[in-house]
């Protein structure tokens, strides 16, 4: 629901966006019609003063010369109040320019807004499925142009150890708070380019890009002794928190689901051999 509502959201910023910018364009082009229609305004009194300059020259008489001059004043004045008129008009018109631009820049605020919600787990902060997916993509385009250790991504699918008997004794509420926990002790625990996501329920996704196998299987060892002290703290009580884990490394070529299933192959492996350790799938 959030997703669609998100997703209906968007649109119609786009579509207020593009109204905006449709209004921007005809007030900017309306600008330059009106600038325009003044220059030629201006252009025809200039070719009248040619005129008057060359009328004056040849009066013969007083009343021609006073003639000559009241009309040259009548024209200079009608030009004047032309230019005032377009002055104001453009003045308002810049305002209205102004406060479009500024709408348009606010509806693509909202935008980016709204789309970094949308890749967000609402309630970890940390990326979610959709989110994971577009981090993939851009790593998965690296690793196709790079070889070696640097075309490596290793993907680790993690589940948090009895999770349903933590909601059931202690409350969803302390379940949300291990949830969230988790996800900030390990976003902590990362290195730069490294990546965790909420994949769904008690399950996240470690990318680890330029990874062996073996390093990564050690990335998740330290995660998993980190957590040997309380995840977080419960009316008053520590609450710790122990998390399975399978590990592969992406084959060039493949899904992101392919690549996960044969880790939840591995996190299998890891849940009923023990749990609180992290498995390798080959």
């Amino acid at each position: 629901e959030l997703l669609n509502g998100t997703r209906e959201r968007q649109r119609s910023l786009r579509d207020e966006r593009g109204r905006a910018r449709d209004a921007l364009k005809s007030l900017i082009q309306r600008m330059l019609a009106e600038i325009g229609e003044l220059g030629q305004h201006t252009d025809r009194f200039q070719n009248s003063v040619g005129r008057y300059a060359e009328a004056i020259e040849q009066a013969d008489s007083l009343e021609s010369l006073a003639g000559t001059v009241r009309e040259m004043v009548e024209e200079s004045r009608s030009v004047q109040a032309l230019v005032s008129q377009t002055q104001e008009r453009l003045t308002l018109e810049h305002d209205k320019a102004s406060e479009l631009t500024k709408k348009v820049a606010e509806l693509e605020d909202e935008l980016r807004r709204l789309s970094s919600e949308v890749q967000t787990d609402q309630l970890t902060q940390i990326a979610n499925r959709r989110g994971l997916i577009a981090a993939f993509a851009t790593e998965q385009a690296k690793a196709e142009r790079e070889s070696g250790s640097a075309s490596q991504i290793a993907l680790a699918l993690l589940d948090i150890d009895n999770f349903k008997k933590l909601n059931d004794s202690l409350g969803h509420a302390a379940g949300d708070m291990a949830l969230k926990s988790l996800a900030e002790r390990v976003s902590q625990m990362l290195r730069p380019g490294d990546m965790v996501a909420r994949y769904g329920g008690e399950e996240f996704v470690l990318m680890l890009p330029n990874t062996p196998i073996d390093e990564a299987q050690q990335v998740l060892q330290r995660l998993q002794r980190a957590l040997s002290a309380s995840l977080f703290i419960h009316e008053g009580k520590d609450v710790f928190v122990t998390f399975s884990a399978g590990v592969t490394l992406y084959r060039a070529g493949e899904t992101l689901e392919a690549a996960l299933d044969r880790a939840d192959v591995a996190l299998y492996e890891a849940k009923h051999t023990g749990k609180n350790k992290a498995c390798v799938a080959p």
